[in-house]
């Protein structure tokens, strides 16, 4: 999902000509800690709550602090996983949104990036959610998803990452079905850890008494 589609329809940003003390209303008004400045549709910078704060005078303008306004800001054109990265990494809770021609066209809000993001990892649907183990170079994701077809379940969505301090990954994977019951023994019969289940259905949360069900049956 591109980040134009996502933009927020609230006009938050303020003029350099403003005062210190609508800047601050503002930021009241919308819940955020940021505000971009925008001289027409040039947008000059991020002015902080902090740095409204260092004004003595809230009857002066914008342009009157004596502090370098933040320029960062993303294009319509990149992605929302580049918004989450960028407005994480640089902890704001507003994101200026420019044109390919470099002009001011708004902003994105926090609560419409994890709108978008919760709609992306398809978490509007119903299903289950596995969270799988494997050795970083033990993975085979061909072999995963045809395991999952084999028991007409489609995966939603995917996210891995590494496990700190050791060699192995966790994929987190959401499928659209809640019976997942003889999906995971499949798994646990080609050796897959399923390291935990969740809105599957079942009360029993622990997943290591599974398995010793399923390898008792197997054994049987």
């Amino acid at each position: 999902m591109y980040i134009g589609e996502i933009l927020s329809k609230n006009h938050v940003d303020i003029k350099p000509d403003d005062t210190i003390g609508f800047a601050l209303e503002r930021m009241n008004e919308f819940h955020c800690s940021q505000l971009p400045v925008v001289d027409d549709r040039d947008f000059m910078g991020l002015v902080s709550e902090d740095d409204l704060f260092t004004a003595h005078d809230e009857t002066q303008p914008v342009r009157s602090l004596s502090v370098s306004l933040r320029f960062v800001y993303l294009y319509t054109y990149q992605h929302s996983y580049d918004a989450l990265q960028y407005m994480a990494a640089h902890k704001l809770s507003i994101l200026p949104v420019l044109d390919k021609d470099n002009a001011f066209i708004g902003v994105l809000t926090l609560t419409e990036l994890l709108h978008a993001l919760n709609e992306t990892l398809g978490n509007n649907e119903a299903g289950a959610i596995l969270v799988l183990e494997f050795g970083k170079h033990d993975v085979s994701f061909s072999h995963i998803a045809h395991l999952f077809e084999s028991e007409n379940i489609r995966i939603l969505n995917t996210a891995v990452r590494e496990i700190p301090e050791t060699t192995k990954i966790e994929m987190t994977i959401k499928v659209d079905k809640k019976n997942i019951s003889s999906l995971v023994a499949s798994l646990w019969r080609f050796d897959y850890v399923v390291k935990a289940t969740f809105n599957d259905g079942s009360q029993d949360s622990d997943i290591q008494e599974r398995y010793d069900i399923l390898m008792n049956y197997l054994n049987l």
